[in-house]
């Protein structure tokens, strides 16, 4: 049974109590944060929660969510650590608006654990999650505390423990109960009576009998336990003895301190062993191993192995266990596929929480999430806290995500059409790079039995390919938060994308077409890409037939051979390149569509003659031709086998990045997009050009 009480009480206030570990074990027992957030939301309209809390903790994200329930309710928080808040416990606590301790009571902070089975790639994965987690964990704290990260870091990472007037200290609690004055003078005469002894087994002995098993039992407190209490069932049956008269104070405390220590760190070392969920889940174990003294860590491990063994057939040996996502990223998924689906970028997700939300409104909950406080802010001020410089919401970062998805889905519909003449290609940095022309070795030689392979000589040209850096800016003003303009947001990023996708294409185009009369780049053989002369002479390509011709099976035959007849540098080696690809002027589709069709030959008066082309070239056409010349068409080998051009992208992404920055001094979220590419010539021979008719 979830021992998690709701009522409403007078006045419109509410008590809940959480006296389990968190999370649900094997047993059906613990508190989940779906029951935990039901009943909370079954309570209506109160104006005042109480939260009772004796907890060892537990499951991180039921925590998680837990805390952010508390938070993101209207009523104000009143947390009461009765006894313990342990681990995600203390978490939980932190969402009070105030945090009273008990008296005797407890709260501890560490790092998050878990358990992970696999390779070392597991291992590091396991433990990158780890430190997210601690992260996340950390800001409660720091929401709560106003503490630096990097010492809560310290405390956690030290297992840290605080007593009422540490936490208040601290600023993990705001104040200790206030007892009626026979209660506190009962406590002190407990303690002074716990005081006495003169060994640290003594010590040790005695505070066995007397120190609570973990709150997940049903033992009674050090605190609220009297001399005449009845002993714990499995505790030391031991009595305090009176102090030697003789006996040294300093002596005593001394031994006291050590036996605390010894003990402590022993106990600490135990629950290393039972990492995460297994804490939870072996509760009555874990306890077992506190309370016997006798009880090292290693053994506490091999108890806890044996209990998980227990059972089990290994199916497979590698895995890795993978926890439910917390808050903030169910936050940033469920906010970001409801923005897409509002502007029309995307499905409307049945159930979602953040459907028909307002930009306000998500950057409200983005800062509930972060711990700052949003209640009675109007858009105007939700915005401007958005926008304040020390904010570390997720709400750049989800509005950066709506923007490249949609900026991204613009440039992938873009038609373009560069992809079909041109390889892509890669490049690790902007340097240029040298990329190999065609070339070809000799024959291969006929090797006599015994015989010596003799090496080929191979005669290479190079080209550079090179990348540039284009980009352009993206902003979102406070005004249009405010106004709640998200479509107009969406809809310059939209723009962008496709600009940015014309950009590449366009580019390819008016390098395909730079030079002298719209013939090509310079080749670093000093000819231009398409050029009439021989190859016989320096500089020479023969891919050009500058008088022009119109479309026709004759003309197309006159391009093939030339491609055909293409040698290597050392002009010993035919290539035998074969044209894939008719790229012709949007203008001249049609024509060359019908003539790749057509089972005859359109221009032969033999209606018999078959077209020798018909299905042979892929056609590809582009209005960026048309621009520059209204007849001109080309060929051009298979970009995967031969390439004329090349299209280089850094690191070959070809999707356009986006970043977000807050300017704090403008009110706005500017958003940078870039797309590092340039172009470069593959290989001349890969390519043919006629000025047509």
């Amino acid at each position: 049974m979830i021992n998690v009480k709701l009522r409403a009480g007078a006045r419109g206030v509410a008590e809940i109590t959480i006296y389990d570990p968190i999370g649900q074990d094997w047993f059906g027992d613990g508190v989940t944060a779906k029951k935990f957030r039901s009943d909370l939301n079954a309570l209506g309209a109160v104006s005042e929660i109480i939260v009772r809390i004796n907890s060892p903790g537990g499951a991180v994200f039921d925590g998680v969510a837990i805390y952010n329930a508390l938070k993101e309710h209207a009523a104000k928080v009143i947390v009461h650590v009765d006894g313990l808040a342990a681990s995600i416990a203390s978490v939980i606590a932190m969402a009070g608006d105030e945090v009273i301790m008990g008296v005797g009571s407890q709260m501890m902070i560490h790092d998050p654990w878990m358990l992970a089975i696999g390779d070392s790639d597991d291992m590091r994965k396991a433990a990158e999650m780890l430190d997210k987690v601690g992260t996340g964990l950390i800001d409660a704290y720091a929401a709560k505390t106003g503490k630096s990260h990097s010492e809560i870091a310290e405390w956690m990472a030290a297992e840290t423990w605080f007593t009422p007037d540490d936490a208040i200290e601290h600023g993990f609690a705001d104040s200790k109960v206030d007892y009626s004055e026979g209660v506190e003078e009962k406590v002190a005469a407990q303690m002074r009576d716990f005081t006495p002894f003169a060994t640290p087994e003594k010590f040790r002995a005695f505070a066995m009998s007397r120190v609570s098993k973990p709150p997940q039992t049903d033992a009674g407190s050090l605190l609220s336990a009297s001399a005449d209490a009845p002993t714990p069932e499995g505790a030391s049956t031991m009595k305090p003895e009176t102090a030697d008269p003789s006996a040294n104070t300093a002596d005593i405390q001394a031994a006291q301190a050590a036996a605390r220590k010894a003990e402590k760190d022993r106990r600490s070392a135990v629950r290393a062993r039972f990492p995460g969920k297994l804490a939870t889940d072996y509760a009555s174990l874990l306890a077992e191993c506190l309370e016997d003294m006798e009880c090292t860590p290693e053994a506490a491990s091999d108890k806890v192995l044996a209990k998980v063994g227990q059972g089990v057939t290994p199916m497979r040996p590698e895995g890795v266990i993978v926890p439910d996502a917390d808050a903030r990223d169910r936050f940033r998924e469920g906010a970001l596929k409801a923005m897409l689906s509002r502007t029309g970028h995307g499905e409307r997700e049945t159930g979602n929480e953040f459907n028909g939300m307002s930009l306000a409104e998500i950057a409200s909950h983005a800062l509930k999430l972060v711990g700052v406080s949003v209640k009675g802010l109007s858009r105007d001020q939700i915005a401007s806290r958005i926008f304040a410089s020390q904010t570390s919401s997720d709400f750049p970062q989800l509005l950066s995500s709506t923007a490249g998805k949609v900026l991204r889905a613009a440039y992938g519909n873009f038609p373009n059409t560069w992809d079909k003449w041109a390889a892509a290609g890669s490049v690790s940095d902007f340097k240029a790079h040298p990329r190999i022309q065609l070339g070809s070795f000799n024959s291969l030689d006929t090797i006599a039995e015994g015989g010596e392979y003799s090496y080929g000589s191979l005669a290479e040209d190079y080209e550079s390919a090179q990348a540039t850096t284009k980009g352009k800016a993206l902003a979102l003003s406070r005004q249009m938060v405010v106004n709640d303009d998200l479509g107009g947001f969406l809809r310059r990023a939209q723009l962008m994308g496709r600009a940015a996708a014309r950009s590449v294409n366009a580019g390819a185009y008016a390098y395909l077409n730079s030079g002298s009369s719209n013939h090509g780049p310079t080749s670093t053989d000093t000819g231009q890409y398409f050029n009439a002369t021989a190859v016989t002479t320096a500089g020479g390509h023969a891919n050009l037939t500058s008088s022009g011709t119109a479309l026709s099976v004759a003309s197309l035959g006159v391009g093939r051979i030339a491609m055909a007849k293409q040698k290597d540098k050392s002009l010993r080696e035919v290539l035998n390149i074969e044209p894939k690809i008719l790229l012709v002027p949007i203008g001249k589709e049609d024509l060359a569509r019908q003539l790749i069709a057509s089972e005859t030959d359109p221009a032969s008066s033999n209606s018999k003659v078959p077209n020798i082309y018909r299905g042979r070239f892929e056609v590809v056409s582009d209005p960026a031709l048309d621009a520059i010349s209204a007849t001109a068409w080309y060929l051009f080998g298979g970009p995967a086998d031969v390439a004329g051009f090349e299209v280089v992208f850094l690191d070959g992404v070809q999707s356009p990045f986006v970043d977000e920055m807050i300017d704090f001094d403008t009110d706005a979220m500017k958003f940078k997009v870039r797309l590092d590419y340039g172009y470069a010539i593959g290989d001349w021979r890969a390519g043919y050009k006629n000025v047509g008719a």
